[in-house]
């Protein structure tokens, strides 16, 4: 992920955002991203009680083509086996492994082709193509996709992404990404835009005192630049530049805070590393009926979050417990599928014994995995922890369309063994695929390969998870976590009554449709690829 103001404005390069995508980060039994020239001994498979493991699962034993020189001369339908080109490097000096040699952007291209047939989902889908084609890898690498259609004018394969490696492994394995520590929610696109924080990071320079950017905080200018009105090309550009900044560049921007009487102000920023607080305001209120409900915020699924949401946990389990759970995945993108896995066995807890949280389907060359509820996780250093048991028969989710992939895995996971969970907001953004993300010549490449289905082989929500109550993600007034904004409100009128509240679709509809179905948010009419970290990510 870059540039952490995190919105995405776009023409035609955006600002990413952590993540469904990518959906972005490991498996059951693995910790973040890596290469496969990273690879460990993986953990057993075992019936619950289990522990779950962040060690890095070994590379496939599936018997290698029977090709031995990276220089045979391309045959339409031939693959030599992808690890005759791997790490022979155009430029080695951009490379991260140690492996790294000598070679050319055709061995690049002739490793993305033979690794994609051996790994895609639907590799039978792929046109081939001959790798001199394209000089630039990883615009050869866009063709290594399905072109066909899930229906028309949906493409089957919506997830193809690839990004720095350095850059990834930094934001998946250590939740640390470079900006100013806000994300920004366009509630507008054409002008007048509205452009407002939707959270930020404590410690950032958004925080900062003298600038103390606060969730509501309209983002009227950058540099002078008008974000509210202008139409001009070279002022859009200019926009993302400041929006997508290296570190040490200095920014200043005009905003105005929540509330009527508020006025305008001028801040300045200053681009840095900024570590990422994937689980935020975890608290429990005591309902006017006298149950406890506990609320967390769940932003992205980074391997840092394993430690966090086991903190969590055990606060719910304190004193009288929590009768109900409202977790907050409104921006939760996804990542790594170990932290969810995490998640939905201690939302489980008993319920979860001897039944998988998921099953990991790949391609025809490679077996399905299981993936058990687990009671307890090894961290990358070995030390174990135990995964509190909230026992819980339901769960409340608040979603939008930006939430996606891991966290859905969550809501799948859960009604594959009968728990109940409600979904409040709007649909989620439907993705059940997922990557084994891997490095050749220092870029990281997500390609998809592999499902996930629950306990009872389901996993067929291409559309998204539909809300049980509607209601739009547009109250800037309160704070995230309080009981009076909109979408907490609504699930505590539901925990309360048993029935949603009144509300109105149309409205959600609007407000869906002014921000992002899925991808990047823009206020220019073209979009770019979504760029962050979106993913059910399976580390090898």
């Amino acid at each position: 992920m870059s540039g952490f103001l995190w919105i995405f404005l776009a023409l035609p390069a955006a600002l990413g955002s952590v993540g469904c995508g990518s959906e972005g980060p490991s498996s059951a039994n693995s910790a973040g991203p890596s290469s496969s020239a990273e690879a460990e001994p993986p953990e057993p498979v075992k019936p619950r009680p289990s522990k779950l493991s962040s060690q890095p699962l070994p590379p496939s034993s599936s018997p290698l083509l029977p090709c031995s020189a990276r220089d045979e001369p391309w045959q339409e339908g031939i693959f030599c086996p992808a690890e005759n080109f791997y790490q022979y490097c155009a430029d080695p000096n951009k490379a991260v492994s140690q492996k790294a040699a000598q070679g050319t952007y055709v061995d690049e291209n002739n490793w993305l082709r033979s690794w994609s047939h051996e790994t895609y989902l639907w590799y039978d889908e792929i046109e081939d193509a001959d790798p001199a084609c394209c000089a630039d890898p990883e615009d050869y690498f866009q063709l290594m996709k399905t072109t066909e259609e899930r229906s028309p004018g949906k493409p089957k394969d919506r997830f193809h992404f690839s990004k720095p490696t350095r850059k990834y492994r930094q934001l998946s394995k250590e939740g640390i990404t470079t900006g100013y520590g806000a994300r920004l929610k366009v509630l507008k696109r054409s002008p007048p835009r509205n452009v407002v924080v939707a959270y930020t990071e404590p410690g950032s320079p958004a925080t900062a005192a003298g600038v103390n950017l606060v969730r509501g905080t309209r983002v009227l200018s950058i540099n002078g630049v008008d974000i509210v009105n202008s139409r001009n090309v070279g002022d859009i550009k200019k926009i993302n530049a400041a929006l997508n900044p290296s570190v040490g560049d200095t920014h200043t921007f005009t905003v105005k805070d929540p509330g009527a009487s508020s006025r305008e102000r001028s801040v300045t920023m200053t681009a840095r590393k900024v570590t990422v607080h994937p689980v935020q305001n975890e608290y429990v209120l005591t309902t006017s009926n006298g149950d406890r409900v506990g609320y967390m915020l769940f932003n992205s699924h980074v391997a840092t979050a394993a430690e966090a949401l086991i903190d969590a946990g055990n606060m719910f389990l304190e004193g009288d417990g929590v009768d109900d759970l409202v977790l907050d995945l409104r921006y939760n993108r996804g990542g790594l599928i170990y932290i969810s896995q995490i998640m939905a066995s201690m939302i489980a807890g008993s319920a979860g014994d001897g039944k998988n949280f998921a099953e990991i389907q790949y391609n025809d060359k490679k077996d399905s995995r299981p993936r058990p509820f687990a009671d307890a996780f090894e961290d990358k250093d070995g030390t174990m922890h135990q995964l509190p048991a909230l026992d819980l028969a339901r769960l409340f989710v608040l979603t939008t369309s930006a939430t996606c992939s891991a966290s859905e895995t969550i809501i799948n996971s859960l009604r594959g063994i009968d728990i109940e969970v409600i979904v409040i907001g709007s649909s989620t953004c439907g993705k059940y695929y997922g990557f084994i993300p891997t490095d050749n010549c220092g870029t990281t490449y997500s390609t998809i390969q592999l499902r996930a289905v629950n306990d009872k082989g389901t996993a067929d929500y291409d559309d998204g998870f539909p809300p049980k109550c509607s209601a739009a993600d547009n109250d800037f007034d309160h704070k995230l976590g309080d009981p009076r904004e909109s979408l907490l409100k609504t699930a505590l009128a539901y925990q309360a009554a048993g029935a949603c509240p009144s509300s109105s679709s149309a409205q959600v509809r609007g407000a869906e449709t002014e921000s992002s179905p899925e991808g990047p948010l823009s206020i220019d009419p073209v979009p770019s690829a979504y760029s962050g970290l979106p993913g059910l990510i399976v580390n090898r």
